[in-house]
């Protein structure tokens, strides 16, 4: 077997683990030359559309937190990331609140927008896009039930329904909540750099699901806009989750970003760094967990959590 022929098998075998498209087609993606062993899964081919993913991942976490199911981590069960058009395959139970969640509403208590500014959700070709009003940018939601149907949110006392409201153009307050995202702060992270390391978490959702591996369930939250942090009781450790995404090419080079680590910043084995911007990972390895008690204990809060999505 000649070096370039088992680097491909590399990459294909990477991005089959990472994504769950079928080994066959990344192997096919390998001989073209659209990944390799240094970036086995394709990214989002154009700034707007990184920006749109980023926002994407970065927004979940948040609203999702402890109610991951079935180690669905952010819903997502698997992605086909080809092209500016990925194709996300959402957990069934968790894809009507993912798409809830994801529409924007103005919060009057919090003060500002809830989801992504510019996000709408539209029907094209009998296929599910959210799509970003500030750009051609777009990912396509598939569900295990072809006829599914995303439920809306409810109208809410103090929140106003932006999608509704403006569903064709970009509200005001949108406008300026992306110009906030684009522009980043002071000593805050490189945006680009930010947008690339936060699409890529969204590509690669079978190794950031393994921190639901030994009960189906995480916790993901965010510190601003710099960073995600995927946080589990025990299971794999968080190195070994680093290692894989390390090995997908999360912070591998790409024309026209600076993806180098601020210098301001230690190194850290379960840390993923891009410019300022950081994917945490904490693996708690809770002895509670291994004794009797800890395991009935366990599927008593699946079972909880299934029972929130009622």
């Amino acid at each position: 077997m000649s070096g370039k022929q088992s680097n491909r098998q590399r990459a294909a075998q990477i991005c089959h683990q990472a994504t769950g498209v079928d080994y066959a087609r990344c192997l096919q993606w390998a001989r073209e030359g659209r990944i390799s062993r240094h970036q086995p899964v394709p990214d989002a081919e154009s700034p707007a559309q990184r920006r749109f993913e980023a926002l994407l991942a970065h927004t979940l976490t948040e609203p999702f937190r402890d109610r991951q199911l079935d180690g669905a981590v952010l819903g997502l069960q698997r992605v086909d990331p080809a092209g500016d058009r990925p194709i996300l395959r959402l957990h069934p139970i968790m894809a009507d609140r993912m798409v809830e969640e994801l529409l924007p509403r103005f919060d009057v208590s919090y003060g500002g927008i809830r989801g992504v500014a510019g996000l709408r959700l539209q029907r094209t070709d009998g296929q599910w896009l959210l799509a970003d009003l500030s750009s051609s940018a777009a990912v396509r939601v598939v569900h295990d039930d072809p006829d599914w149907q995303p439920r809306l949110p409810r109208v809410e006392r103090g929140l106003t329904a932006i999608w509704r409201d403006a569903p064709t153009r970009l509200s005001s307050v949108e406008g300026k909540e992306l110009a906030e995202w684009e522009e980043g702060r002071r000593g805050g992270p490189r945006p680009a750099a930010r947008d690339l390391l936060f699409s890529r978490v969204l590509r690669r959702p079978l190794v950031i699901n393994e921190a639901g591996r030994s009960h189906g369930w995480a916790n993901t939250y965010t510190h601003h806009t710099e960073d995600i942090v995927f946080e589990w009781c025990c299971g794999a450790r968080a190195i070994e989750v680093a290692k894989k995404l390390h090995d997908s090419g999360i912070t591998a080079k790409l024309d026209g970003v600076d993806v180098e680590p601020s210098p301001d910043r230690e190194p850290h084995d379960e840390r993923i760094d891009i410019g300022e911007a950081s994917v945490v990972l904490r693996c708690l390895n809770a002895q509670w967990c291994q004794e009797p008690r800890g395991l009935a204990g366990a599927q008593r809060i699946a079972a909880a959590i299934r029972r929130r999505y009622a």
